[in-house]
């Protein structure tokens, strides 16, 4: 089985002969690529703990949360464990812990589920943990809990429920929370999480519930390791200055890191104090434990050696901008939850000027990422200016746990990276450093949305097309913007619709793919997409608008070059597509 990988990124890529630096660095742990596609999924053990309290009855909550448990269960195969708690002032098992063998009757129970009394969260999560205890001979035992009210019945004590729900996850059973709305414990719910080796999400509308379900059995499927540690020691009078992460420490002093997910890198980042240093040494050793799919322990040691410059050679070394933005965020969440802590203290004043401070630093330091981040920053302090303290919290806690503990290189909130939805509008007039033309093949200026892009930009723009020599389906290719409020336009040719079945689907992706990439070859931070292939090209909206939503978000989730994506629509019907596939993508 391949290992892990482990590679350092420097702020600088080198040390100083003459005086001491502070290094920031960032240490990536990258698991290997997804298995191949006939390979078997590992085993399942899931344990459903549902609140059935009597808020659950409003706003549908009941309903998607039926909906979620009856999706994960068509996704289980007739080798995987399957129970169903459900709890409001009293607990029920209303599916023992069994093999998956008789859907539609699991599915007829679930759907059964109505609302009652009040909350014994502890008590609906002890039974849940019991019943995938029977079966820890699975693969990958979890239980999933969702709830949407404060723990009002048997053990309410944060501490103690979050160390239970660790002894469980230390015999191999882990521990997932979804909050619902904005009447739950977020500490609560998140502290059992992190000490049950499980993500916590936070859930502001039921809709959501089904796909984030998905998620969640998508991300358990594709473990390729839990029980995580990482370890940072230094040599040569190197100090460890900080590590930026909020990760905690188990009781051996090992910081407890995110499950290891097939394909997803884990950023770790650090602050380094290196003394004046006269030949390349060994600066450090970072080790990697982790527990594989037989609950084997493995170990990967790495070593930091970085070159030797002089004075002058140091200082003129680029600064790598992924490194600064990474720490520009993670310092961004420190305040966010500096801010939590004002406000828990009734310092409501503190914590705006708080977040008020963190935008104008992160907006001060014009990285791409400063746009989503500050519109992040700014939407708490207006929760903040609302009153809405409930809301505004979850949140802060929920943005912060994402950034921390997110499993990507990229973006942590799609949300803000795509400008909070698609929307209508007249693509010539964004403020955008570039849009996207969909054009034909000789990049002509025919077609309504080619027309008006190159009647908003002059006759300048059809020169410089023709300058190109045309383009390829699903290639793309940059020219100035002239008078757009744009600097760039970059022209893609999308396919025309036969189908399905020749291939579409794949040059769509290509087109998207193509503008990122030049895009990043640019540097091009923001950018704004038409509904490509919808209209004249003929393709389905709802294809088309899946395909876009999810093309642009694998690219956002795992790199930062490009802040800010809009989706701009041109008629309503095709807005309703687009915004649907953005729920989708943003559930998280």
């Amino acid at each position: 089985m391949n290992t892990p990988q482990v590679s350092f990124i420097p702020l600088k890529n080198a040390v100083c002969s003459e005086r001491a630096v502070t290094l920031d660095l960032i240490i990536r742990i990258t698991p290997p690529s997804p298995p191949a596609m006939d390979q078997p999924r590992p085993s399942l053990n899931l344990g459903f703990v549902i609140d059935r309290s009597g808020s659950m009855e409003g706003h549908n909550k009941i309903t998607y949360a039926r909906q979620a448990v009856c999706y994960a269960i068509d996704q289980l195969s007739p080798g995987d464990h399957l129970s169903v708690t459900i709890f409001d002032d009293q607990v029920q098992t209303l599916i023992p812990s069994t093999l998956v063998k008789d859907k539609a009757q699991f599915k007829r129970l679930v759907q059964g589920i109505n609302p009652g009394g009040c909350t014994d969260l502890h008590g609906g999560w002890l039974q849940g943990g019991i019943q995938v205890s029977q079966n820890l001979s699975a693969e990958l035992n979890r239980i999933i809990l969702l709830s949407d009210g404060l723990a009002n019945r048997g053990e309410t004590n944060p501490d103690i429920i979050a160390t239970d729900v660790h002894g469980l996850a230390q015999r191999g059973a882990s521990t997932t929370t979804l909050g619902l709305g904005d009447d739950y414990n977020e500490d609560l719910l998140e502290a059992m999480a992190r000490s049950g080796d499980g993500n916590y999400y936070y859930v502001a509308d039921a809709e959501q519930l089904p796909t984030i379900f998905e998620r969640e059995l998508q991300g358990l499927a594709a473990t390729y390791g839990n029980g995580v540690t990482l370890t940072a020691t230094s040599q040569a009078g190197v100090q460890v200055l900080d590590l930026l992460n909020d990760f905690e420490l188990d009781n051996q002093g090992r910081y407890q890191l995110p499950n290891l997910i097939y394909g997803d890198s884990i950023d770790v980042v650090v602050r380094l104090k290196v003394p004046a240093i006269k030949e390349e040494q060994i600066l450090g050793t970072v080790t990697l434990s982790w527990l594989d799919g037989e609950r084997q322990k493995q170990t990967l040691m790495v070593n930091l050696q970085l070159p030797v410059l002089t004075k002058v050679e140091f200082e003129a070394l680029p600064s790598n901008q992924e490194v600064q933005q990474q720490v520009a965020l993670m310092m961004s969440a420190r305040a966010k939850k500096e801010a939590m802590e004002r406000v828990d203290r009734g310092d409501y004043g503190g914590a705006g000027q708080v977040l008020q401070e963190a935008r104008a630093e992160i907006v001060g330091a014009n990285l791409p990422m400063s746009a989503p981040e500050a519109a992040a920053l700014e939407d708490l302090e207006q929760k903040l200016n609302q009153r809405e303290y409930k809301s505004y919290r979850k949140m802060a806690s929920a943005q912060n746990y994402r950034r921390n503990y997110q499993r990507s290189a990229g973006h942590s909130d799609l949300r803000y990276a795509f400008q909070k939805g698609p929307r209508l509008g007249d693509i010539t007039k964004e403020k955008a450093e570039a849009i996207v033309n969909s054009t034909d093949r000789n990049l002509s200026n025919s077609g309504a949305l080619s027309r008006a892009i190159h009647q908003a930009a002059g006759p300048e723009l059809l020169q410089a097309c023709q300058d190109l020599q045309g383009c390829t389906v699903g290639g793309a290719k940059l020219t100035p913007g002239f008078n757009l409020r744009a600097n760039w336009v970059i022209h893609t040719v999308a396919p025309k619709w036969k189908g399905g079945n020749q291939g579409e689907e794949e040059l769509l992706v290509s087109c998207y793919q193509n503008c990122l990439q030049l895009a990043v070859s640019q540097s091009i931070r923001s950018l704004a997409f038409p509904a490509i292939a919808c209209g004249a090209m003929g393709f389905p909206p709802e294809i088309a608008a899946r395909i876009a939503l999810e093309t642009v978000s694998n690219f956002l989730l795992s790199n930062m070059a490009i802040g800010s994506v809009a989706f701009i629509c041109a008629d309503k019907e095709t807005l309703q597509y687009y915004q649907e596939a953005f729920q989708r993508v943003v559930a998280w």
